[in-house]
């Protein structure tokens, strides 16, 4: 973990992170990757990280989450979607789909976000590459369990919420033990909780009324997977002529038909031929290097993105002390006196 500091220096930084931020990288990294982080990866269990992101909670304010969400929302950008009840549920604009009871989701969010493309960079020497995806659970959110499609490391940015980690009921046969609770945590703002692929998250209902703020880190996601790496690797290999012979690059490039099927000898000695040339090609340090190459295009791509969402003009104003507001139909405005706030319910 001591190793883990990255210069707010490094290429494409500039502009992207502001100074506390900056100093938060290496202390972020350092409470997150511990032995029993990484021990926890190697037997593919939950892992409770309390305090972990303290400074994420403090650098983001819910204005900012919610101008975020407000710019996602775009159609230049289209990152923000809703779902109410595991089903998309995108109103006429963000703040009428939050009081229709539905959640805020912000694909990318590190473009949006400078603090969480600080923690993106942070554990990305770890990973190779590392992406963000913000969600908003309104009150009383009473959606699907959440069930990680890779290994993520999600972090409570305001609110709180009371998981429960459990091996999915898909697939096991109905005489078959039902799965007991792996971890049961309570999440409060800069707490982290790693959540290896396929276990499911299930919130408890909760008597808050404030909304749920949290950021999923995706780790590693089926591209950084070996065998999706491997495959990547072989299909551009085979695509080098230069790799090859001419004669085993034909028959790479020639096709199964009736007629080659009909002289199977033929076949198989070319098979076993070209395989062992191909096998000859396949070095652990070039795939690698490949693997390296694929990651730099993705985080090249990251950046790319965060510099288009910089560049983008200014958004409509935001609600002033000068708006005018129209109110919907069951909607209850309440300003108390000598506040600066005005509460919204149904």
């Amino acid at each position: 973990p001591e190793s883990m500091h990255v210069s707010p220096a490094a290429e494409g930084r500039a502009g992207l992170l502001s100074e506390a931020v900056a100093k938060d990288e290496s202390s972020f990294a350092t409470a997150v990757l511990t032995e029993d982080f990484w021990e926890s990866r190697r037997q593919k269990r939950p892992a409770s990280l309390p305090g972990a992101a303290r400074g994420l909670s403090l650098e983001l304010s819910l204005d900012s989450v919610i101008d975020a969400l407000r710019t996602g929302s775009r159609p230049q950008f289209g990152s923000t979607v809703a779902y109410k009840q595991g089903e998309p549920h995108l109103r006429d604009n963000i703040y009428m789909t939050y009081l229709d009871g539905a959640t805020l989701s912000l694909n990318d969010a590190e473009h949006f976000l400078p603090p969480l493309f600080a923690l993106c960079k942070a554990l990305e020497p770890a990973f190779g590459f590392v992406s963000a995806r913000l969600v908003m659970d309104p009150p009383d959110c009473n959606g699907p369990a959440l069930c990680a499609d890779a290994d993520v490391l999600m972090v409570q940015v305001s609110g709180e919420q009371r998981l429960t980690l459990i091996r999915p009921l898909q697939g096991l046969p109905v005489s078959a033990p039902r799965p007991k609770a792996m971890l049961e945590c309570d999440l409060k703002p800069g707490d982290c909780l790693y959540v290896p692929v396929g276990v499911e998250c299930r919130p408890a209902p909760s008597s808050s009324r404030s909304p749920a703020v949290y950021a999923l880190l995706t780790l590693q996601s089926a591209e950084q997977s070996l065998d999706l790496s491997l495959s990547k690797f072989l299909t551009d290999l085979l695509l080098d002529k230069s790799q090859f012979s001419a004669e085993t690059d034909a028959f790479f490039r020639s096709a199964v038909t009736r007629q080659t099927r009909s002289r199977s000898l033929d076949l198989e000695a070319s098979v076993q031929r070209s395989t062992r040339e191909l096998i000859s090609k396949v070095k652990a340090a070039d795939l690698r290097r490949h693997f390296d190459q694929r990651m730099e295009k993705l985080r090249n791509a990251q950046r790319a993105g965060a510099g288009e969402v910089r560049a983008a003009p200014p958004g409509p104003p935001t609600v002033t002390s000068g708006s005018s507001l129209q109110i919907a139909g069951g909607v209850q405005c309440r300003c108390p006196a000598g506040s600066s706030k005005a509460h919204f319910t149904r």
